[in-house]
């Protein structure tokens, strides 16, 4: 099947990383970036590619090359937060504390309960009041683009029937399954009390998890979130992406499971001598339209989001222009042909 390219410019990414303070006493050789008036020092780069190579980490060794194009994908990403924000202050643009309030709450949607959030924060050596600080200029920010940058629907029922109709020849036809898994692992060993906690707390999972059952999309990132967030299987690095199989290579509990779930249904919680289990199935590739719908989603997700992408590019490039990039020090310019300042 053909992979359609997907948005490799993010300028918004808030994670609880996203604008990490610079020391509290930065020295002025520690400003590496102008925006503006405003200054971006190393130490908030620093501190955004360390969370980042701690993540990639589990995927292998971080080269120096590695290294670099994350300094300068973050300081990118750092100018562009700065550029709306200085615009959304321009045009006297404000994030009410209702608005705070509710962005907050959908973030900790991300984390299972509200200790996980607390503990990641503590983690990263943030705190829930320099969060609303971030979602505030976020919301800012999203204002500033709302204006200028259509934001992109979902595909229509027509949209994906269309876009099946003429990739219908691309899609494989096989045995094959896909699916994403959290698995809590429990053996005949784990005390009751354990295991009935763990059983719990997916039950949980999969009843939020639920709320987004109409957004296929939003669900899948839901899942992948939670998988990444509380899953024990090693497939929990990836977001809990079991890769293609075979109902094979899994026990009989396992395939009786699968063999009841429509590609997008979620599994009840299930029990195996590996552990807990909640499956979302995602790819079944038995030739039928209603087996691929959501891949036909996510490829017209990305083309959608790859429109927008250009066009906020543009609406970057005549903000750069407005209020003038300046490169301090170098290493930390994108000079290929995706960077934008």
């Amino acid at each position: 099947m053909k992979r359609f390219p997907t948005l490799a410019f993010a300028v918004l990414t808030l994670g609880i990383s996203a604008g990490f303070s610079a020391p509290d006493t930065p020295k002025p050789s520690d400003a590496v970036i102008q925006v503006g008036k405003q200054m971006i020092r190393k130490g908030q780069i620093d501190s955004i590619v360390a969370l980042l190579e701690k993540a990639q980490s589990v995927y292998g060794e971080i080269t120096a090359s590695k290294r670099e194009e994350m300094r300068k994908l973050v300081s990118s990403n750092l100018i562009g937060q700065e550029l709306l924000e200085q615009e959304a202050k321009a045009l006297h643009v404000q994030a009410t504390p209702a608005e705070v309030d509710s962005a907050l709450k959908l973030f900790k949607k991300n984390f299972p309960d509200e200790a996980s959030f607390k503990k990641t924060l503590k983690d990263a050596g943030d705190n829930e009041t320099k969060v609303k600080v971030k979602l505030s200029r976020q919301i800012r920010a999203d204002k500033v683009l709302a204006t200028r940058i259509k934001k992109p629907e979902m595909p229509s029922d027509k949209e994906m029937k269309d876009f099946w109709d003429e990739h219908k020849k691309d899609f494989p036809i096989n045995d094959s399954l896909r699916a994403l898994q959290i698995l809590l692992l429990t053996d005949a060993k784990t005390p009751k009390d354990e295991t009935d906690k763990k059983s719990k707390t997916l039950e949980m999972v999969r009843s939020e998890i639920l709320k987004d059952s109409a957004r296929p999309s939003a669900m899948l990132q839901r899942f992948m979130a939670a998988a990444a967030q509380i899953g024990e299987g090693r497939e929990a690095k990836t977001g809990g992406d079991l890769q293609r199989f075979l109902p094979s290579d899994f026990n009989a509990e396992f395939r009786k499971q699968l063999q009841t779930l429509r590609v997008g249904q979620l599994s009840p919680v299930f029990k195996t001598p590996l552990g807990l289990h909640l499956v979302l199935l995602i790819e079944k590739y038995d030739g039928k339209y209603d087996s691929y719908k959501l891949q036909v989603i996510q490829n017209l997700v990305k083309q959608k989001a790859m429109m927008a992408g250009g066009e906020m590019r543009q609406f970057l490039k005549g903000l750069a222009a407005k209020y003038p990039v300046k490169y301090l020090k170098q290493g930390y310019q994108d000079s290929s042909e995706g960077g934008i300042y």
